[in-house]
């Protein structure tokens, strides 16, 4: 693992931006496209019929849920150890800072995939290196952009050789000083991880207590991207009126984690399309994640 002080004389920022990984077909099965829907709360209630267009397959709109693309993208994120140009560095100093998703088209089950990722920014912050990649899920069949994700990554003990970069910042919004618009509500299950992780994290953090006790939590945490999932459905179930398209953006910042079983609180505020949130966990009250929506031009504020 190279030291902060190191990392001026070994990072090669020319290189590291010119980074691009060899893209990747996914075909998805709809078998895949419930069981991320349910891994991030659909379907709770099994009554209820306007869950069935990410649930059940002979639904009229059948179709994966926003957020989803998250775990169509992102199968190569080992090739991030490897970075040309970039030191070398422990995994275990690797964070997860953002996950920011802009949507052109539904994803349905019947579509063949492919997945362009490359590294779109780096970014130096002192002690530690902000790494954006970007992926592009696209229709294999016409080349056209389904959707767009930045991914920033936070590598500690990677700074010091002064580029700031900025070639793909997103700009979150503060949160408001005023008490929020909407608070909204939804339990986890004790099993959650259990059931998220079958979507490919198979990180063992999440579901082995010893491999916890070794990241320093009491027992086992949920995914990051699980708890960002539930805020999404959330927002989507308040404002976009049952219409997955007036969804246009989705950004999370992640802060702290989520114990299985918890309820999750989304304090929201909206400013014309775009809703500013926060996510806590009742039972403790400490922020998870905190982004923005925006909402296309149709969906209810």
């Amino acid at each position: 693992m190279v030291e902060s002080k190191d990392a001026a004389s070994q990072m090669d920022v020319k290189k590291v931006l010119s980074t691009k990984w060899p893209s990747y077909d996914v075909k998805l099965t709809n078998n895949d496209l419930i069981l991320y829907s349910l891994g991030v709360g659909f379907s709770q209630n099994p009554l209820k019929t306007a869950d069935f267009k990410f649930t059940y397959e002979n639904d009229s709109e059948f179709q994966a849920f926003a957020t989803m693309p998250s775990v169509i993208a992102h199968r190569q994120s080992d090739l991030v150890l490897n970075i040309p140009g970039f030191p070398a560095f422990n995994p275990m100093m690797l964070l997860y800072g953002e996950e920011n998703l802009e949507f052109y088209k539904p994803i349905t089950s019947d579509l063949k995939l492919v997945v362009e990722e490359r590294i779109a920014d780096v970014a130096d912050k002192g002690k530690m290196t902000g790494l954006t990649e970007e992926s592009l899920i696209k229709n294999k069949d016409t080349g056209e952009t389904l959707v767009k994700i930045l991914r920033t990554l936070m590598i500690r003990g990677v700074g010091g050789y002064g580029h700031k970069g900025g070639a793909a910042v997103v700009h979150y919004p503060e949160i408001p000083k005023r008490a929020p618009d909407a608070i909204l509500e939804s339990a986890s299950s004790p099993n959650q991880a259990f059931l998220y992780r079958l979507n490919g994290d198979l990180n063992p953090l999440h579901v082995d207590p010893d491999m916890a006790a070794l990241g320093g939590f009491e027992k086992p945490i949920i995914h990051g991207l699980c708890s960002a999932g539930f805020t999404a459905r959330m927002v989507y179930e308040k404002y976009c009126n049952g219409e997955p398209k007036n969804l246009a953006k989705f950004s999370t910042r992640f802060l702290s984690h989520v114990f299985p079983g918890e309820t999750y609180v989304v304090e929201i505020w909206k400013d014309g399309n775009i809703l500013v949130f926060q996510t806590k966990t009742k039972e403790r009250g400490k922020v998870a994640v905190r982004g923005f929506a925006e909402l296309r031009a149709q969906a209810k504020l």
